[in-house]
């Protein structure tokens, strides 16, 4: 059976660049042969339902860590509860909820995620442009993404990429 993949960009759409995760899987949508897109508008359970069922997931989303504004890192669920610099209710909220997919359904949670987070520099400003800073975080997230499902994980039905995304992208 082939492998299932997937970008799911979080945000809200009217903020600033909290809409960083949408602005890159909207960008990605139909852009990479048998890659799905979702948008979702929070990080309640409804991540989970749009994740399970999925082999390689990426997940993007925007967050205040402290790091300069547009700085992407590549995190997973256990640095989300580790480490105190991603412990934003947003960004705890995604961890807690996966986790609980994890928990509850492991068979149908991906055997791969990848976590992207973009440094935002503004969270509240109503418009529906990023800062240039977020702008070009986006396009670089665009092209780790691209390049990612550019392997032979695209091609192959019975194992996962050759590279780890998380090398990638440091």
């Amino acid at each position: 059976m082939q492998e299932k993949h997937l970008v799911c960009g979080i945000g809200n759409p009217l903020l600033k660049d909290d809409r960083a995760g949408i602005e890159v899987a909207e960008q990605l949508e139909g852009a990479i042969q048998g890659v799905a897109t979702e948008v979702i508008y929070g990080v309640g359970f409804e991540v989970n339902d749009k994740i399970m069922g999925y082999d390689d997931v990426i997940i993007v989303d925007a967050a205040k860590m402290g790091h300069p504004p547009g700085t992407v890192l590549n995190v997973s669920v256990e640095d989300i509860f580790s480490d105190h610099k991603l412990a934003s209710s947003h960004a705890l909220t995604l961890g807690s909820t996966l986790k609980v997919g994890y928990k509850l359904f492991p068979e149908a949670m991906p055997k791969k995620l990848s976590i992207i987070l973009i440094e935002a520099e503004d969270y509240f400003e109503f418009t529906k442009k990023c800062s240039a800073h977020v702008t070009r975080a986006i396009e670089q997230v665009i092209r780790l993404i691209t390049q990612h499902f550019s392997t032979t994980c695209c091609s192959t039905t019975k194992h996962s990429c050759k590279e780890d995304f998380h090398e990638n992208i440091f």
